[in-house]
Protein backbone atom coordinates (compact mmCIF):
# COMPACT_ATOMS: atom_id res chain seq x y z
CA UNK A 1 0.00 0.00 0.00
CA UNK A 2 1.06 3.47 -0.77
CA UNK A 3 0.25 6.54 1.14
CA UNK A 4 0.83 9.83 0.07
CA UNK A 5 1.59 12.45 2.70
CA UNK A 6 1.48 16.12 2.44
CA UNK A 7 4.08 18.69 3.72
CA UNK A 8 5.11 22.22 3.18
CA UNK A 9 7.81 21.05 0.88
CA UNK A 10 5.53 18.83 -1.66
CA UNK A 11 4.16 15.64 -1.38
CA UNK A 12 6.21 12.73 0.38
CA UNK A 13 4.90 9.01 -0.44
CA UNK A 14 5.57 6.07 2.64
CA UNK A 15 4.99 2.06 0.70
CA UNK A 16 3.61 -0.15 4.19
CA UNK A 17 3.06 -3.68 3.60
CA UNK A 18 0.40 -5.93 4.76
CA UNK A 19 0.70 -9.74 4.98
CA UNK A 20 -2.82 -10.57 3.51
CA UNK A 21 -5.29 -8.60 1.79
CA UNK A 22 -7.63 -8.60 4.73
CA UNK A 23 -5.13 -6.83 6.62
CA UNK A 24 -4.32 -4.36 3.43
CA UNK A 25 -8.35 -3.84 4.07
CA UNK A 26 -7.87 -3.16 7.87
CA UNK A 27 -5.32 -0.76 7.26
CA UNK A 28 -7.13 0.95 4.58
CA UNK A 29 -10.60 1.27 6.61
CA UNK A 30 -8.60 2.43 9.61
CA UNK A 31 -6.75 5.14 7.25
CA UNK A 32 -9.95 6.31 5.58
CA UNK A 33 -11.79 6.59 8.92
CA UNK A 34 -9.25 8.31 10.68
CA UNK A 35 -9.30 10.48 8.22
CA UNK A 36 -12.87 11.70 7.97
CA UNK A 37 -12.98 11.79 11.56
CA UNK A 38 -10.20 13.83 11.63
CA UNK A 39 -12.20 16.01 9.06
CA UNK A 40 -15.22 16.63 11.25
CA UNK A 41 -13.13 17.72 14.61
CA UNK A 42 -11.04 19.77 12.15
CA UNK A 43 -14.10 21.38 10.79
CA UNK A 44 -12.00 24.07 9.43
CA UNK A 45 -8.67 25.24 7.51
CA UNK A 46 -7.53 28.66 7.91
CA UNK A 47 -4.60 30.07 5.66
CA UNK A 48 -3.60 33.45 4.58
CA UNK A 49 -2.66 33.43 0.39
CA UNK A 50 -3.38 36.42 -1.93
CA UNK A 51 -5.62 37.09 -4.52
CA UNK A 52 -5.82 39.52 -7.28
CA UNK A 53 -2.62 40.76 -5.43
CA UNK A 54 -4.62 41.71 -1.84
CA UNK A 55 -3.91 39.77 0.91
CA UNK A 56 -6.17 37.61 2.20
CA UNK A 57 -7.38 34.82 4.39
CA UNK A 58 -9.28 31.85 2.68
CA UNK A 59 -11.23 29.26 5.19
CA UNK A 60 -12.51 26.08 4.51
CA UNK A 61 -14.80 25.17 6.15
CA UNK A 62 -16.17 21.59 6.62
CA UNK A 63 -19.87 22.57 6.91
CA UNK A 64 -20.02 25.91 5.18
CA UNK A 65 -17.39 25.20 2.61
CA UNK A 66 -15.28 28.10 1.41
CA UNK A 67 -14.84 31.85 2.31
CA UNK A 68 -12.12 34.36 1.51
CA UNK A 69 -11.56 37.16 4.07
CA UNK A 70 -9.53 40.42 3.29
CA UNK A 71 -6.68 39.81 5.77
CA UNK A 72 -6.20 41.90 8.72
CA UNK A 73 -9.22 42.24 9.78
CA UNK A 74 -10.85 39.35 8.65
CA UNK A 75 -13.85 41.02 8.86
CA UNK A 76 -14.79 41.58 5.17
CA UNK A 77 -15.82 38.51 3.26
CA UNK A 78 -14.68 38.82 -0.81
CA UNK A 79 -16.38 36.40 -1.68
CA UNK A 80 -18.72 32.96 -0.52
CA UNK A 81 -19.26 29.18 -1.87
CA UNK A 82 -20.63 26.07 -1.07
CA UNK A 83 -18.71 22.63 -1.51
CA UNK A 84 -21.72 22.41 -4.29
CA UNK A 85 -20.59 25.08 -6.57
CA UNK A 86 -16.96 23.62 -6.60
CA UNK A 87 -16.57 22.29 -9.66
CA UNK A 88 -13.05 22.01 -10.21
CA UNK A 89 -9.90 22.31 -7.95
CA UNK A 90 -6.09 22.02 -9.52
CA UNK A 91 -2.46 23.55 -8.54
CA UNK A 92 0.68 23.64 -9.89
CA UNK A 93 2.57 21.95 -6.63
CA UNK A 94 4.55 25.00 -5.68
CA UNK A 95 2.03 27.87 -5.18
CA UNK A 96 -0.91 28.71 -6.99
CA UNK A 97 -4.37 26.62 -6.06
CA UNK A 98 -7.26 27.58 -9.08
CA UNK A 99 -10.99 27.03 -7.49
CA UNK A 100 -13.26 26.92 -10.35
CA UNK A 101 -17.16 27.50 -9.16
CA UNK A 102 -18.82 27.71 -11.89
CA UNK A 103 -19.62 31.22 -11.83
CA UNK A 104 -19.97 33.83 -14.47
CA UNK A 105 -18.48 36.35 -11.91
CA UNK A 106 -15.39 35.07 -11.48
CA UNK A 107 -15.05 31.89 -12.98
CA UNK A 108 -11.90 29.95 -12.25
CA UNK A 109 -10.48 31.91 -8.53
CA UNK A 110 -6.44 32.21 -8.38
CA UNK A 111 -5.00 32.07 -4.74
CA UNK A 112 -1.62 32.45 -4.21
CA UNK A 113 -0.98 30.25 -1.32
CA UNK A 114 2.66 31.42 -0.92
CA UNK A 115 3.72 27.91 -0.39
CA UNK A 116 3.08 24.69 -1.10
CA UNK A 117 -0.68 24.50 -1.67
CA UNK A 118 -0.83 20.60 -1.79
CA UNK A 119 -1.49 20.36 2.28
CA UNK A 120 -4.50 22.62 1.30
CA UNK A 121 -5.61 20.70 -1.55
CA UNK A 122 -5.37 16.91 0.73
CA UNK A 123 -7.45 18.32 3.51
CA UNK A 124 -10.07 20.01 1.32
CA UNK A 125 -10.43 16.39 -0.87
CA UNK A 126 -10.25 14.97 2.77
CA UNK A 127 -13.30 17.42 3.62
CA UNK A 128 -15.20 16.48 0.50
CA UNK A 129 -15.01 12.72 0.48
CA UNK A 130 -16.01 13.06 4.88
CA UNK A 131 -19.22 14.75 3.38
CA UNK A 132 -19.67 11.85 0.69
CA UNK A 133 -19.23 9.10 3.47
CA UNK A 134 -21.40 10.65 5.76
CA UNK A 135 -24.40 10.87 3.06
CA UNK A 136 -24.13 7.20 2.83
CA UNK A 137 -22.69 7.10 -0.81
CA UNK A 138 -20.47 4.71 -2.29
CA UNK A 139 -18.97 3.88 -5.28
Amino acid sequence: MCARCATVEGVTTHSLRAETHRDLAVWAKSLVNGSHASAVTQKELVCRCMWKGRPAQLVIHYENGFTLLEAGTGSRTLWRYSFDRLRNSSDDGKRYLWLDFGSSDDGEVELDIEGCPKPIVFILHNFLSAKIHRLGLTA
